[in-house]
C-alpha cells in the first residue's frame, strides 16, 4: 500500500500519483501531517509495515521511525561523505566535512568575501544547499545558538568550492535502472523538459551502474566544464518531480516493491 501525503505539497505532483494508483487498482491511503509534529491528522490504521510513503521529508522520517519497508533509505549511505568515498565522479569531490561549530570557527577567520557551497552531509536535509560567502556562513551558522534553526552545532555540513554548471538533470532509479529523467536547469535558469534522448539516458544509466546509496533512489546529475558529474543522491520517497513520467515512476516502484518485499 502507498501512503500519500495530502497536505503541504504541490497538488500537481500528487494528483498524477493518485490517478495512476486508482487506474491500476493499487491500494493507497492519503494522510495529512500535523505541522511541527510526527503525528497524522487522522490516525493511520494499518495492520503491517509494508507501506510505500511519498511526501515530504517529514513523512519519510515518520516512515523511518515506524520501519515501513517501502522507505528506500539508509542513513549510513545517504551521506555526502560516503558518496565521495565510493565514487570518483561527484560534483563536490573537494568537499570538507565539519560540524556547524567547526564551520563557525573556520569561516570566521576566512576571507569574508570568498564564495563557497554549503549543504548538510546527510539527506533528509536540515537545510537546502546554497552558494554564499564565508562571512555569511559564519553569521548564519552562529545563529543556531539563538534558536533560529532546527539543528544544533553538532550537525555535519559539507563545504566546497562552487562549480560552473551548464545543465542539470534528475533521474529516478528503481532497482538500479533509470525509469524516468528530466532536465531541470540550464546555465542557472530553470528549464524543464522530459529527457528522452537515448544517448543521454544511456550515459546516465552507465553512471547508475556504479555504487549507489540504495538501488532505488534519485540521482541528480550536471554537465560541467569538467564533464558529467553526479550532484547528489536523494531519497526517492521524498523527491520532487520535474517533467518526469510519473505513471512510469509509480508502476516501476510498485512492481519493484512487490517483487522485492511481498512475493
Amino acid at each position: 500500500m502507498w501512503i500519500i501525503q495530502s497536505n503541504f505539497l504541490d497538488i500537481n505532483q500528487i494528483t498524477p500519483i493518485v490517478e495512476t494508483l486508482r487506474a491500476n487498482d493499487i491500494p493507497f491511503r492519503d494522510v495529512g501531517i500535523i505541522p511541527f509534529s510526527d503525528e497524522f491528522i487522522t490516525p493511520l490504521d494499518v495492520s503491517d509495515t509494508n507501506l510505500i510513503p511519498y511526501g515530504s521529508t517529514k513523512l519519510s522520517k515518520i516512515a523511518e521511525q515506524q520501519k515501513w519497508s517501502g522507505l528506500f533509505f539508509d542513513r549510513t549511505t545517504f551521506r555526502n561523505d560516503v558518496w565521495n568515498w565510493h565514487r570518483g565522479d561527484m560534483l563536490n569531490s573537494d568537499a570538507k566535512f565539519m560540524t556547524v561549530r567547526e564551520a563557525i570557527n573556520e569561516f570566521a577567520n576566512a576571507e569574508p568575501d570568498s564564495v563557497w557551497f554549503i549543504r548538510p552531509v546527510e539527506d533528509l536535509k536540515h537545510f537546502s544547499g546554497t552558494v554564499t560567502t564565508a562571512a555569511e556562513i559564519a553569521r548564519w551558522m552562529s545563529s543556531v545558538d539563538v534558536g533560529n534553526f532546527s539543528f544544533d552545532e553538532n550537525v555535519e555540513v559539507a563545504i566546497s568550492t562552487p562549480k560552473n554548471i551548464l545543465m542539470e538533470w534528475r533521474y529516478f532509479i528503481v532497482g538500479g535502472k533509470i525509469v524516468t529523467g528530466s532536465l531541470y536547469r540550464v546555465k542557472g535558469m530553470r528549464k524543464i523538459a522530459r529527457e528522452n534522448d537515448p544517448a543521454v539516458l544511456a550515459e546516465a544509466q552507465d553512471r547508475a551502474k556504479d555504487w549507489l546509496p540504495h538501488e532505488t533512489c534519485v540521482m541528480d546529475m550536471a554537465l560541467t566544464d569538467d564533464g558529467l558529474r553526479v550532484v547528489e543522491f536523494n531519497c526517492l520517497n521524498s523527491s520532487g518531480f520535474y517533467d518526469h513520467d510519473i505513471e512510469k515512476f509509480v508502476l516501476s516502484v510498485s512492481d519493484y516493491f512487490y517483487n522485492k518485499t511481498l512475493r
